[in-house]
């Protein structure tokens, strides 16, 4: 694996590592490639303040499981004169000695005379004897500790920033050194300088505006895409006049990210798929937002699918091309878009079980089906109001009376390969509602546009919007003596 930082993260806002100030790392990380567990040496206070911050870090105090770790870890962790604690204790019932990250392992590695249990003698530690034994001392009788973010089924854990790692520079640093494939951002805003490689690696974040990368203000993207990596659970805003995200080799993954950008400090695309890349090899976009732009994406090559994502208030949705390029859609949402054309005529567009709504620009595209559009279609096309709850404040989810519901084709959507069988806002895809006619029969029911409609499970809430107000009293008023209940 390769992980390329191309940059330098120039500042980070929010949350701080919840540990007293005092302690803090004196060495790490070590990697086990054994166990895949990675470790820490921490320095800076008792054995509860220790193992605060090695809990804010991802991980917990050490536990020993076997005598190769053991070993291992006074070869490579312990150090010269050190006495660090590790997990195990027995503050909470004298004598009963338990791992405090909830191991249930029985080895020991006591000196001679060990342990020399008492009540005020609760804490486990090396004794600092080159053969590695242990010793059983009070709670601030050493001030520092190994810390163990252990592995799951011998896959090394993420790399939280800022926990673990102070930034995401640091974590890029030492990703490929300790055998990890994923960086987890805690929420806050990230300042980047230069772009980061991510190569084969998922950058994933807190959630849609939570987890903030603001991009260069420079020409260059935040984020360079290799060989499989994957982002997502971000915004990303870009504040210069190139691409905050650039796909530089399929297949790549974008999911549950906002695109977006800085009003009168950007003016490129939110996205770009480099021109040339393998068209056998397909990039995912699911469940994705971009606004405020003039162009969405530069398509210049390659495959690009896209499934469950909106796009509005942007003037293009793609431009770029070449005729390189295949760019499908299914499930999307197009609203507020123009007065450029919506899609470059050079690639190859296609566009599924989607709505188009409310744009200054033309269509200019020939490859539409089973979508709501402005204008009467073509083949399986619909004209109409979408009937969304509140288009003005970007509330796209569909009124029961939708002629989106149950309108769209499976096949369609699954030919965009979604990561997951969820919506743009994470609820279930294919709910069929008892009360609207399947478009396709024998499959499975799924609405046109990025929100599926969900029969409410609260009694008055007609619109589905969470609340029993003025909306559902003129639903009831519209549709009174009109609908039946299943």
């Amino acid at each position: 694996m390769r992980c390329v930082r191309l940059g330098v993260l120039v500042g980070f806002v929010g949350v701080a590592v919840a540990a007293q100030a005092a302690v803090s790392v004196a060495s790490g990380p070590f990697f086990n490639s054994a166990n895949g567990s990675r470790y820490y040496r921490i320095t800076g206070g008792d054995w509860n303040q220790l193992r605060a911050f090695a809990l804010s870090m991802g991980g917990d105090l050490a536990s020993i499981e076997d005598a190769a770790e053991n070993t291992w870890v006074r070869s490579n962790v312990v150090g010269t004169n050190s006495k660090p604690f590790i997990g195990l204790n027995d503050a909470g019932l004298e004598g009963t000695l338990v791992w405090s990250n909830g191991s249930t392992s029985n080895y020991r590695n006591w000196r001679v005379g060990e342990p020399s249990n008492s009540a005020s003698k609760d804490y486990v530690r090396y004794d600092g004897q080159a053969a590695g034994t242990w010793e059983i001392v009070t709670v601030n009788f050493s001030p520092e500790a190994i810390v163990e973010i252990a592995a799951s089924n011998g896959v090394p854990a993420p790399v939280r920033v800022p926990g673990e790692q102070p930034t995401l520079d640091s974590a890029f640093n030492i990703i490929s050194a300790v055998g990890a494939r994923q960086i987890d951002l805690a929420p806050g805003t990230y300042v980047v300088q230069n772009p980061y490689g991510i190569d084969g690696i998922t950058l994933r974040g807190a959630g849609i505006g939570q987890t903030i990368v603001q991009g260069p203000t420079n020409p260059a993207p935040a984020l360079a895409l290799f060989n499989a990596a994957r982002i997502s659970d971000m915004t990303i805003v870009n504040r210069s006049s190139v691409a905050s995200v650039a796909i530089v080799s399929a297949p790549a993954s974008v999911t549950r990210v906002e695109f977006t950008s800085l009003p009168g400090t950007a003016d490129g695309p939110l996205l770009q798929a480099a021109g040339f890349q393998n068209p056998a090899l397909a990039s995912t976009i699911d469940s994705c937002l971009f606004n405020t732009s003039s162009v969405a994406m530069d398509v210049d090559g390659g495959t690009l699918l896209i499934a469950s994502s909106i796009f509005r208030d942007v003037g293009a949705v793609s431009a770029g091309g070449g005729g390189m390029a295949t760019v499908r859609f299914a499930n999307c949402l197009f609203t507020r878009c123009g007065p450029t054309t919506l899609f470059d005529s050079q690639n190859s567009n296609s566009v599924a079980n989607s709505i188009f709504w409310d744009n200054s620009a033309p269509l200019n595209i020939t490859t539409v089906s089973t979508s709501l559009v402005s204008a009467p279609g073509f083949g399986s096309n619909f004209t109409g109001d979408p009937r969304f709850v509140n288009a003005a404040a970007n509330n796209f989810a569909l009124l029961p009376d939708s002629p989106c519901v149950d309108r769209g084709s499976i096949a369609a959507y699954l030919a965009c390969q979604p990561s997951d069988f969820l919506d743009f806002a994470g609820q279930p895809r294919a709910v069929d509602s008892p009360s609207v006619a399947n478009a396709f029969a024998g499959a499975s029911a799924i609405d046109v546009g990025p929100l599926e409609f969900v029969p409410a499970p609260c009694p008055g809430d007609l619109n589905s919007d969470g609340l029993v107000d003025d909306g559902d009293f003129q639903i009831f008023v519209v549709f009174y003596n009109q609908l039946l209940c299943p």
